[in-house]
């Protein structure tokens, strides 16, 4: 018996490097991982790929050939601290049908159920709590944390600015200048009249005629105007009151002008973006023109179908309501985020957006999607071991170790997804030097505003000169007939 046990254990080590090794043609193939004679203690292990926990890679002709990701190299370093082999029970090798963790119908049974029958003894899996998972399965301390949110089609680059015109000032700066105009006009007029009372002509004098008030043919309204146009203005009157209120008006006018037009040309040159889909989780639920998607058999969609009240409850009534909310993977629901009109918003960890932004990055060129509305800090990820698992005891205290050490959040580091330049998360400072603003230049869409301004200007300039024309004419006739 002892002979026929080393003779396996030979057989293990030879195979160690190959492809594959199936163990019954009708279930899923087993890989060998780690095998080491001095071990007694082989753990079969199902895995399901997750961004920065898991990536499986395989040949050319679908064999799994490695593991690279974190939850590897946790396991790894498990395995070496507490001397067990392991093997991949490969339950998602092709041709086979991609397995959820939960059932999703006669021939998806579901990860989690390869372990509660004990075809696998550790299911390296990004398992969220649930209380249905908690009575079938003993979950690994969480090692990983990523925020629950909505991935959105980005919002589409507008070209017209023409509200560039009136941006550069806030609501109440508007309305306060509306003020000194009218104040200006007043004033103006008041000091006039007053001083056209106070002031007797009583001769032709050079010095006297200089005391003049505003002359007749000079217009208060059409230098107000002008001046805050910047097309100048005249007023010859030298009177102290009136050139006081000309001056402060004057000064006013300089000071607005300048900042309003270095304002402006930023305003022009900026690029101009519409209302995202959504703004916050309410929008998800009160609006009846967004849909939400979710992968099936996640934990979002256990928590929510099961929901009986609150935010959670109306999440539920939803996914309800559309009958394509829950997606068989994860890029069937962005390529229905993608898909026009702009109607799907889908809800899922940081990481998994991460990672599809950068995937979609690479193929297209371009950045279509972007991250939004998030509803959660965090969400822990764990493993899953078989019920009342031997084991267990041992995977928590390992995994505690590795997050006291530092270890974790270095691998984190190695494998998260880099969403750049689409998305970036204010935390991740990598590649920040290479990704500085192109410079901007200016275009005929950037100064769509001024024409559309200088338009209506024109429009207006016609249509009062045509009502003065009209009204002069009509005068001219009642002169005649009188």
């Amino acid at each position: 018996m002892g002979f026929k046990t080393w003779v396996l254990q030979i057989i293990c080590v030879c195979f160690l490097n190959q492809s594959s090794l199936a163990v019954e043609d009708s279930g899923p193939p087993i890989v060998i991982m780690r095998s080491d004679p001095h071990n007694k203690i082989h753990l079969v292990v199902a895995v399901s790929e997750f961004p920065t926990s898991l990536k499986i890679q395989r040949n050319a002709t679908g064999d799994l050939i490695g593991l690279e990701g974190v939850s590897p190299l946790i396991l790894d370093w498990l395995s070496l601290r507490y001397k067990f082999n392991y093997s991949i029970l490969d339950i998602n090798a092709p041709p086979r049908l991609i397995q959820t963790l939960e059932a999703s119908g006669p021939n998806s049974p579901g990860l989690i159920s390869y372990v509660v029958s004990g075809k696998s003894d550790v299911l390296l899996a990004a398992i969220n709590a649930t209380p249905d998972r908690s009575r079938r399965l003993d979950l690994v301390h969480p090692w990983f944390y990523t925020p629950i949110g909505f991935l959105i089609p980005i919002p589409e680059v507008s070209q017209n600015n023409v509200d560039a015109v009136i941006k550069p000032f806030q609501p109440w700066v508007w309305m306060m200048l509306i003020v000194a105009i009218a104040s200006v006009i007043f004033s103006l007029l008041y000091f006039n009249r007053l001083l056209k009372k106070k002031i007797q002509l009583t001769t032709r004098d050079e010095k006297i005629t200089e005391m003049y008030p505003i002359r007749i043919s000079e217009s208060i309204y059409m230098y107000v105007v002008g001046t805050l146009l910047n097309q100048g203005g005249y007023i010859s009157s030298k009177l102290t009151p009136i050139r006081l209120v000309v001056g402060a008006w004057c000064l006013l006018t300089l000071v607005l002008l300048n900042v309003y037009n270095g304002i402006l040309i930023s305003y022009v040159t900026a690029t101009r973006q519409a209302r995202p889909l959504i703004n916050s989780v309410d929008d998800v639920i009160a609006d009846p023109n967004i849909l939400l998607v979710l992968n099936r058999g996640l934990g979002a969609d256990v928590v929510f179908s099961s929901a009986e009240k609150g935010m959670y409850k109306a999440l539920g009534d939803k996914l309800r309501s559309y009958p394509n909310s829950r997606c068989n993977s994860t890029q069937q629901c962005v390529d229905m985020v993608k898909s026009t009109p702009h109607r799907h918003v889908y809800l899922h960890g940081e990481v998994i957006f991460k990672s599809a932004i950068q995937m979609d990055y690479k193929k297209t060129g371009q950045c279509k999607m972007t991250i939004a509305a998030k509803i959660s800090d965090g969400l822990g990820i764990g493993w899953g071991l078989a019920k009342n698992s031997p084991y267990f005891h041992k995977f928590n205290q390992g995994t505690l170790r590795l997050l006291e050490a530092g270890l974790v959040s270095l691998w984190v580091n190695w494998f998260e997804p880099n969403s750049r330049p689409c998305w970036n998360n204010n935390n991740d400072n990598r590649n920040a030097k290479s990704n500085k603003k192109p410079l901007v230049r200016l275009s005929l869409s950037n100064l769509t505003g001024a024409f559309v301004v200088l338009a209506v200007g024109f429009l207006v300039s016609t249509l009062v000169f045509l009502i003065e024309r009209i009204v002069y004419y009509w005068k001219i006739n009642q002169i005649i007939d009188g």
